[in-house]
């Protein structure tokens, strides 16, 4: 029962840190999270230049978000600093997304869409043969 109390008020307090946080800083950290998994994907995109050059540039351009919110939290006047990381951001992010498409369509996905497309086969067969079992046992 101790247990319970505690990690509910732990959970309160929490709440009540994040409901008093302004929206600028729930971006941040979003932001910072998005990242750190965009991080995780691109180190698992070995063998696949521009699928890993998208995701880099997909982090890079989280972290100039997550700045730009955390001097917006700072309430920092704007200014020179603060158009500069968004159009950084900006910049990052379209870098980002045309590298994915050069991805796509120089066929670094293609053993992934097969392996998709092995796996939906097999479920598809599965089921057929589960409903086929279903139809003998009548």
């Amino acid at each position: 029962m101790g247990i319970v109390t505690r990690r509910s008020s732990l959970v309160t307090r929490l709440l009540e840190r994040l409901n008093g946080m302004d929206g600028y800083g729930v971006r941040a950290l979003v932001a910072l999270v998005l990242a750190a998994f965009l991080v995780f994907q691109a180190r698992g995109a070995a063998g696949q230049p521009h699928r890993r050059r998208a995701f880099w540039l997909g982090v890079a351009a989280l972290l100039m978000l997550a700045v730009y919110n955390g001097t917006l939290v700072l309430n920092a006047t704007p200014g020179l600093l603060q158009t500069a990381l968004a159009i950084a951001g900006l910049a990052l992010f379209a870098g980002a997304i045309v590298s994915l498409v050069i991805s796509f369509s120089s066929g670094e996905l293609r053993g992934e869409r097969e392996r998709i497309a092995t796996a939906a086969r097999e479920f598809r067969e599965q089921r057929e043969q589960q409903a086929h079992k279903k139809g003998d046992s009548r």
